[in-house]
């Protein structure tokens, strides 16, 4: 038997995130690599596939493959999950476990180098891809989180961090990575150098207002794309406060400001 040939791809490969995703080759669909690439993640060749280090701490793998049958009837879930929203995060075994409606189900093993994501195999429509960006975006929330690197969903405009809930911004996020001073989304990057500008679009106002900093801070600790049990980690609280002293947020004016 042929041994299984998989196609790694990395975040951010130019700023050296150890954060990996990985399809059996037969595996790959043309639109699937459209997505990764659109959230930022580059194709390795097999040499640079070679040189992962499974020992560099914060390494995070994520293999998706085809659900199974069984899966499927998880990932299809009950008629009532539509009451809760498409996700729900659960403990099966002791493991944490993400379900997006079908779409998909990862499990989150906490300190563990390699994650599994199992799709379902008839994606197809609109609103499943929505679905699995979504998914990716919570692998990366996740799998970023002990770096200090900020996860929200919205997306990035005229130099301004436009943060909104996640049906408005449908799965796109942007990533705010304070020690390197750079922010991504999927339209690409933008370096900061002192001051950042967020402004927040998921609870408009009639009239314009800023935010002080202690709303600032409450407002990114809460509206974080990570799903977790615990709660944001310590390196997200350092980085939250650290953003905070560097930027200026304000709600955006209903009907104006910004026209997405």
């Amino acid at each position: 038997m042929d041994p299984i040939k998989w196609n790694y791809f990395q975040y951010r490969k130019q700023y050296d995130y150890p954060v990996y995703i990985r399809f059996k080759q037969e595996d790959l669909n043309p639109k699937f690599i459209h997505l990764l690439t659109e959230i930022g993640f580059v194709d390795l060749n097999e040499k640079e596939s070679k040189k992962i280090s499974l020992s560099r701490p914060l390494t995070k793998i994520l293999t998706i493959q085809a659900a199974s049958p069984r899966l499927q009837q998880q990932i299809n879930g009950p008629d009532h999950m539509d009451k809760y929203g498409q996700e729900a995060l659960s403990i099966q075994g002791g493991l944490p476990i993400y379900t997006y409606r079908k779409v998909g189900v990862m499990g989150l093993p906490p300190g563990k180098i390699m994650w599994e994501l199992a799709i379902h195999p008839d994606i197809a429509h609109t609103e499943q891809m929505v679905g699995l960006r979504v998914i990716l975006t919570r692998f990366l929330a996740q799998a970023l989180s002990d770096q200090g690197v900020l996860c929200y969903w919205g997306t990035i405009k005229d130099d301004t961090v436009v943060v909104m809930k996640q049906h408005q911004s449908y799965g796109e996020a942007i990533i705010i990575d304070i020690d390197k001073k750079v922010a991504f989304s999927n339209g690409g990057e933008m370096r900061f150098s002192s001051s950042v500008k967020i402004l927040r679009k998921d609870k408009e106002v009639k009239t314009a207002s800023a935010m002080n900093r202690e709303e600032t801070i409450s407002f990114l600790s809460v509206s974080s794309c990570l799903l977790s049990f615990t709660g944001i980690t310590q390196s997200m609280k350092r980085a939250i406060y650290n953003l905070s002293s560097c930027s200026t947020a304000s709600y955006a004016v209903s009907e104006s400001v910004v026209n997405l």
